[in-house]
């Protein structure tokens, strides 16, 4: 019972409520959603689905309320309930059995347009129940460029095909020309297999939910999940009721839109903390970019989940992620800022902000919380490289989300080597090396460690990585996803309480010719056959004075080759023998009772 309230007996509804059922129905629930996602992803095409996990499968009630999700890419995850709110609103009563909806609009509660939506709504003896959806980051999904991302593009329909709520089946039955319509704006032929595994899984998810009504009754299920609902709230309300009252601020800044790289912007967040409710009010932000670099408010609410969620895990309670969680926890963003920007504004960038909104988040509580909150991540980058594969004439699409960044120190932890973008909360996944080989026209010369790119603090931030990729693919273009690249002055995380800053991104192209190339944030380069892209991310930053961390911890990292005998001395005032990477004991403590000033 580590999930719900310690139990007592009560009724809701006039349904007398098991406190045991209660438990074994929250994780049935659960196990419906991740059983959708194991089917989407053992019957997709494509690689960003079946490799790299850039998707989520839900359960909602009738009401559009989250019951469960299994989120291996979270941003989306947060971005699948606002969608159904506008779905559910603007079909009505207008909704049948064996009806399947397609969704993508970021103006009508969508996420990211390349992140496309399939709700299906689910009916028991008769009645609409519930909703299952899987939503997933589409190889291509339309617009100027294939696979969507172009940082020259101004407005929403140069980024993809808009898909407000559209039903692609009909009681059961294929609507073949709106089917058609939207496969002749894609340029991708496996994007439509993708959609039918997504809608494979909803109809898997609405199986089981289903068979569980028959088993224990739509009352008793109904009942159940409202208390636990209301346990979530509960538990989620008193862990609130722990932070200290205030007003607090926090920025974080965006360096380059795409279309003017030396372009700052200001991500500002004040954070009330009144009882037990919370408000994010991100009003003072800047105003909306005029190229990519905007971020739906479905996006914008995720990344603050996200944060939240951070915090509330960093107090060792364990709250199942439904409707109830987040009740208490309130979001403004300002219209035609950055995280609300007017239609129809570009926003294909919109997701990678998380990094920005995190940051923020956490920089304002850092006084108030300082047991909870993560010192500065290293800003996620990656590419979207796309062209035809000379081996099958076909176009590809793929993602390098094997460029893993590192996270921010902790207190009491240090941040988790290579962990990656604060928007998939680590469970997003890297494609295998050899599946990158096999499905897109890439040799990986190699991926590893970064050694010394870790913060350092008395926790350390977790390590970056390096790595390296020949291209050979026809008419190959390549664009940026990501921040905090050393060519444009990106600025690094902040440490937090004597901790150091994080590292730094840096991406460099060589050309057959032997000509390089600095590859900026935001950017769309041509990568003809035989060049190699060089990619440094970063480390996180670290917590606490370094000075303070075990001796022999710093020891033991340079002789796993994760930190140089040099920065030992320098970071830590740890004397390492570099031929030996023995630890000298007794040049450490003088060096080190040195440097805090002989006291």
């Amino acid at each position: 019972m580590t999930t719900l309230e310690r139990p007592t007996a009560g009724t809701a509804g006039g349904t007398a409520i098991d406190p045991i059922l209660a438990s074994v129905l929250q994780r049935r629930v659960d196990a419906i959603a991740k059983e959708m996602a194991t089917m989407l992803m053992r019957s997709s095409r494509s690689p960003i689905f079946n490799e790299i996990g850039d998707l989520v499968t839900v359960l909602f009630d009738k009401h559009g309320r989250t019951l469960a999700q299994a989120e291996f890419a979270a941003i989306i995850a947060f971005g699948a309930q606002p969608p159904l709110e506008y779905i559910i609103d603007y079909f009505g009563d207008d909704i049948a059995e064996g009806d399947v909806i397609l969704h993508n609009d970021v103006y009508t509660g969508g996420n990211q347009n390349a992140d496309t939506g399939v709700y299906l709504p689910i009916f028991h003896e008769g009645e609409l129940v519930g909703w299952a959806a899987a939503k997933g980051h589409m190889a291509d999904i339309g617009g100027m460029t294939i696979g969507g991302y172009n940082p020259s593009a101004t407005e929403i329909w140069q980024e993809a095909l808009r898909i407000p709520p559209v039903k692609i089946m009909a009681g059961g039955v294929l609507r073949k020309d709106v089917w058609d319509f939207v496969g002749a704006n894609i340029r991708i032929d496996f994007v439509m297999e993708d959609i039918k595994s997504m809608v494979g899984a909803c109809t898997v998810g609405s199986r089981r939910l289903v068979e569980l009504l028959g088993r224990y009754g739509r009352g008793t299920f109904d009942a159940h999940m409202d208390y636990i609902l209301d346990s979530s709230e509960k538990q989620v309300r008193a862990e609130i009721g722990r932070w200290p009252d205030g007003v607090y601020h926090g920025e974080s800044w965006m360096i380059s839109d795409g279309l003017d790289p030396t372009r700052r912007y200001e991500v500002a967040c004040d954070i009330t903390v009144s009882g037990d409710e919370v408000t994010f009010d991100f009003s003072r932000t800047d105003d909306q970019a005029p190229g990519i670099t905007n971020m739906p408010p479905a996006s914008a609410m995720g990344a603050v989940r996200i944060a939240f969620l951070m915090l509330v895990a960093a107090g060792g309670i364990n709250i199942p992620t439904n409707d109830g969680l987040f009740r208490p926890v309130h979001t403004v963003f300002r219209p035609g800022s950055l995280l609300n920007p007017h239609f129809p504004a570009a926003t294909i960038f919109g997701n990678q902000m998380c990094d920005e909104v995190v940051d923020a988040i956490m920089s304002a509580l850092a006084d108030a919380l300082p047991d909870r909150v993560t010192a500065g991540w290293n800003k996620f980058i990656c590419t979207a490289l796309n062209g035809t594969d000379p081996r099958t004439e076909q176009p590809f699409v793929t993602l390098t989300v094997f460029q893993r960044n590192g996270p921010g120190a902790m207190k009491g932890t240090d941040g988790w080597d290579a962990l990656g973008f604060t928007g998939t909360a680590g469970q997003m996944r890297s494609p295998d090396p050899e599946m990158f080989e096999l499905s897109s026209p890439h040799f990986l010369e190699y991926h590893e460690y970064l050694p010394d790119s870790a913060g350092a603090g008395q926790w350390r931030g977790g390590l970056g990585t390096r790595s390296a990729w020949r291209c050979y693919g026809d008419s190959e273009i390549g664009v940026t996803i990501g921040e905090s690249v050393e060519s444009e002055g990106g600025a690094p995380g902040a440490g937090l309480f004597g901790g150091g800053p994080s590292g730094m991104n840096r991406m460099t192209v060589e050309y057959p010719d032997g000509t390089t190339h600095e590859w900026g944030s935001k950017e769309l380069v041509e990568l003809p056959s035989g060049s190699v892209v060089r990619s440094v991310s970063g480390g996180g930053a670290g917590y606490g004075d370094p000075l303070l961390r075990p001796a022999d911890l710093v020891a033991d990292e340079v002789r796993n080759e994760l930190l140089s005998a040099e920065q030992a001395r320098i970071r830590y005032g740890v004397v390492v023998d570099a031929a030996t990477r023995t630890l000298d004991a007794e040049a450490t403590a003088q060096l080190r009772n040195t440097r805090k000033g002989g006291q």
